[in-house]
């Protein structure tokens, strides 16, 4: 690996992250809104409410960061991916820490999970599983063109 390696690599993470930030901030459909939950379980108090709140808007926040960082190793990835000869010195710590940052989403998504439950009495949790599983085996109708 030389220098002219290393240089293009720090240089795609430092462009890329903060330009997939900015598009990874956007909602994603397997995050939960409070309003989702709020119409899914229907009858929160307003301190569950406000809870939720807290714990979703904290967990957006760190997913976000997460995935921004794994946009800008894969880019990194693929560029590397596109040169000639042998990169694999590069490429495979590129390869750990994609799916070292993908774990870390993960684990972020499952706390998230878990502290939504602890605000939800069991009734209300019961309610939020049947509705998500309603909602997961009722995909999506496409919209046909007319």
């Amino acid at each position: 690996m030389n220098i002219k390696s290393i240089i293009l690599a720090v240089a795609l993470v430092a462009v890329a992250v903060p330009c997939a930030a900015q598009r990874d901030s956007r909602a994603r459909h397997d995050e939960r809104k409070p309003k989702e939950i709020t119409e899914m379980v229907g009858d929160l108090s307003q301190s569950q409410k406000k809870r939720l709140d807290d714990i979703t808007d904290a967990s957006k926040q760190r997913v976000a960061a997460l995935r921004a960082q794994k946009k800008a190793v894969r880019d990194s990835i693929n560029t590397y991916m596109r040169l000639d000869g042998d990169q694999s010195a590069v490429l495979f710590p590129l390869f750990d820490r994609e799916a070292q940052l993908q774990r870390e989403i993960s684990r972020e998504m499952y706390t998230t999970k878990v502290r939504v439950d602890e605000v939800l009495t069991p009734e209300q949790r019961k309610q939020l599983r049947q509705a998500s599983d309603a909602k997961r085996s009722d995909p999506p109708k496409k919209k046909l063109k007319k």
